[in-house]
């Protein structure tokens, strides 16, 4: 039987059942498993409807592991369909970034013999016991020469095997200059484009003087600032908001000398910071940084009883600070009051909660910072403006808000029971009391014998009829009436009670200034000086060097 070689250079996968290779039966297990899970766990529809989402993501998983489009796996195509779709299909930077700002640095040529015998003279220094250091011949741009033998013989022939090992070397050489290359130039990308320096204008340090960005506003709005500034140069400039150490917000525009522009970008977290890095024609870069105290973030408020602050919002501009108060003060209070609720009989003072209803809020509002301070009208239930005017000058101001406020109280209080006691007595007490009699009618009958002279008996009815009219009869009637002993009450009602309130209320926050804009003045360029020509005198000078050395001519 014939013995034969799989070979392993083939890119052919192996096929493990029918048509199908090993990491395929693990999709389609997968696949399977997910199908089965849709059909029994799916909290929505009938059997029918889970079956078939069950068939449905059977069919497409099988699809994404057995379809191909040209000879490539479906989820290869639409990666590069996704990546087509959402990528940048044209230059978005701008024209200035694709031409080079200044002209390519000359080619370094290699050293001349002056060069190296320069070299080998401060090598002379380091002389050890009198006697001169060893030095080859190949520093002098001469190399030693081969013996007749070695010339004529034949280099021997290198292995595969030695110079593959030495083409892995040169590769891995390569590789580590480049990775100690991009290590070197990593921190000048985090600072220009990632790295938000501490404090306000704070710039990375630059071969040319000057500043090329400057602030010239921040409004802090709720949890959003609007920040204006203004370029000193041509420059790229990336706006960016963080939330610690989380980037949020990335904004990017071209600005040239005395342009400016407004950024809006959003504040969240405790520690929000916002970081403007600029690049000039000349590829230098650096960053201008805003963070901690220099946000007026989050906003401060206060707690009041008749009213709560908030302010909502506060900035710096050339000049001054400004800001907006908003206020929401109370319609209604609980007020205590210690008031007389019986009286007379007996008196009871009790302390009682009423509402107050609250009327005519009056205040205003003191603005302090550096140095100078504005007071302005409170507007209950409203928004409230203060403007103060500051120095001009990098700084941090400390803003500090007071707030003093006054209402009317208006209380609405309970009647007064007054209570008077009555002793037992005895009264007499005569009245006329009229009746009225109605009027009344009676038959009467009776049978009589009546008795003849013949001596007959005769009965006889006799009937008479009474009657008496109705009529009103007055008669004077006297009682005696016994009172025993009572208290009286009367009620009276009381006009509302008026009270007057008033609270202070303070808040603390700060805000940065930037120094004023000045237009970027770059130094002229120093001239380059014009390269040393040799002439006839330096040969006579390197003789003399030749022979202060001890060494021979060799020209």
């Amino acid at each position: 039987m014939r013995e034969h070689e799989v070979p392993t250079h083939v890119q052919a996968e192996d096929r493990v059942l029918l048509w199908f290779s090993f990491p395929q039966l693990v999709a389609m297990t997968m696949v399977a498993a997910l199908a089965y899970g849709a059909y029994r766990y799916a909290p929505f529809g009938s059997t029918e409807v889970r079956i078939g989402l069950a068939v449905v993501l059977g069919l497409m998983g099988v699809a994404m592991i057995v379809g191909k489009v040209g000879g490539r796996r479906l989820p290869l195509v639409l990666a590069d369909l996704l990546k087509y779709r959402l990528g940048n299909r044209r230059y978005a930077g701008t024209p200035a970034q694709l031409v080079r700002p200044e002209a390519p640095s000359p080619s370094q040529s290699k050293p001349g013999s002056l060069a190296l015998l320069a070299k080998r003279a401060r090598r002379i220094a380091h002389r050890r016991n009198g006697r001169m250091p060893f030095v080859p011949l190949g520093l002098l741009g001469k190399g030693r020469r081969r013996p007749a033998k070695d010339r004529r013989a034949k280099p021997k022939r290198r292995s595969r095997k030695g110079k593959r090992n030495r083409d892995w070397r040169s590769w891995l050489t390569v590789l580590a200059v480049a990775a100690v290359a991009a290590a070197g130039a990593a921190p000048l990308i985090a600072l220009a484009d990632d790295h938000h320096p501490d404090g306000l204008g704070f710039e990375i340090t630059e071969p040319v003087p000057g500043r090329r960005v400057f602030i010239e506003g921040l409004q802090a709005t709720g949890n959003s600032a609007i920040v204006t500034v203004r370029a000193a140069a041509d420059i790229d400039l990336w706006a960016r908001a963080y939330r610690g150490d989380v980037l949020v917000h990335r904004e990017t525009s071209w600005l040239e000398e005395g342009e400016r522009k407004s950024y809006v970008l959003p504040l969240s977290g405790d520690a929000p910071s916002l970081t403007f890095s600029w690049r000039d024609r000349l590829r230098q870069k650096g960053a201008v940084t805003l963070e901690g105290a220099e946000i007026p973030h989050p906003p401060p408020s206060a707690e009041g009883v008749l009213c709560d602050l908030t302010v909502s919002s506060l900035g710096w501009s050339p000049g001054f600070i400004e800001g907006t108060l908003e206020s929401e003060c109370e319609d209604s209070l609980d007020e205590v009051v210690s008031l007389p609720i019986v009286s007379g009989h007996e008196t009871v003072t009790l302390d009682m909660a009423e509402d107050a209803d609250v009327k005519g809020i009056t205040g205003t509002v003191t603005a302090t910072a550096g140095g100078s301070s504005s007071t302005t009208a409170l507007v209950p239930d409203a928004t409230t403006s203060f403007r103060v005017e500051v120095p001009a000058g990098k700084t941090l101001h400390g803003v500090n808000i007071e707030v003093q406020a006054e209402a009317t109280l208006e209380i609405d209080i309970p009647p007064l029971v007054t209570l008077t006691h009555h002793p037992e007595r005895n009264e007499r007490i005569t009245r006329t009391v009229s009746l009225y009699r109605p009027g009344a009618s009676r038959t009467v009958s009776k049978t009589v014998d009546l008795s003849h002279p013949d001596g007959t008996t005769t009965q006889h009815v006799i009937s008479a009829t009474l009657s008496v009219p109705g009529a009103y009869v007055s008669r004077n009637v006297t009682v005696t009436v016994t009172h025993e002993e009572h208290v009286r009450t009367e009620v009276t009602e009381r006009a509302p009670v008026t009270r007057t309130r008033s609270e202070s209320l303070g808040m603390t926050s700060g805000v940065g200034a930037d120094d004023p804009y000045e237009v970027l003045r770059i130094p002229e360029p120093e001239l380059e000086p014009e390269p040393a020509a040799q002439t006839p005198g330096d040969l006579d000078e390197l003789k003399k060097l030749f022979e202060i050395l001890g060494w021979e001519w060799p020209w």
